[in-house]
């Protein structure tokens, strides 16, 4: 009678408890991280957002969508988990990631933008084209743009809490609080290149190799930005 008890008490559990219904390797590996006691935190806790948003843009969409987006996450989303794996084993950063876990001081803001900045500029693109065909990638571009509707609402979730830093308010204040819109902006404007140039890598590769090397400046001057103004 007791294990009965028992099982029907674990039934119930599962029952009331939600479960993804999507992702759930990657939701876990990602709480996994959460609770771990490195800068790769920060960024694992925006991500597990991040993905639970992209489960509910892609519920939404037909089945070959789906299957697009999702073999898209499955190797977008590893590709933070081994900068994770490197920082724990003390093993060298790939460009991208170098920066994020070079100061294991910094606030939770300055870890959200320079996690975004490394996982969507320099990560992307090499996802994209790794798992996916030219013909591919044009055929389900529109889906990806599509997405940044989600996107705008995840970002002015993470724009809320800028409000507790001083020099953000400030800036808010400098800009009218036109920093919102620009913050959207810069997020779409990433999200179009990454797709760009994962197209490039196929169509272009020596235009794709340049603009690369144009980007990790770029990426440089973002992570200067947050050290600087994220405070």
């Amino acid at each position: 009678m007791r294990s009965l008890v028992t099982i029907g008490a674990t039934f119930l559990y599962c029952t009331l408890v939600a479960q993804p219904k999507y992702n759930a390797n990657l939701l876990d590996t990602l709480q996994q991280i959460s609770q771990s006691n490195t800068p790769a935190k920060y960024f694992a806790q925006l991500y597990y957002k991040a993905i639970e948003k992209t489960n509910d843009y892609a519920d939404t969409k037909p089945d070959s969508v789906k299957a697009f987006i999702f073999g898209f996450e499955s190797l977008f989303a590893p590709l933070f988990f081994q900068s994770y794996q490197n920082s724990i084993a003390g093993k060298p950063q790939i460009f991208s990631w170098q920066r994020y876990y070079a100061d294991t001081g910094l606030n939770e803001l300055q870890y959200h933008f320079m996690g975004m900045n490394a996982h969507i500029n320099g990560d992307m693109w090499l996802a994209l084209k790794d798992k996916y065909c030219f013909d591919t990638l044009k055929k389900y571009q529109h889906f990806l743009l599509q997405f940044q509707k989600t996107m705008n609402s995840f970002f002015d979730s993470i724009y809320v809490s800028t409000g507790n830093y001083k020099k953000m308010r400030q800036l808010h204040i400098f800009t009218l609080g036109f920093d919102q819109f620009i913050g959207r902006r810069m997020i779409l404007h990433w999200r179009k290149r990454q797709e760009l140039m994962a197209i490039l890598f196929y169509s272009h590769p020596q235009k794709c190799n340049r603009k690369w090397k144009q980007l990790q400046k770029k990426m440089i001057r973002y992570d200067h930005f947050a050290l600087r103004w994220l405070q």
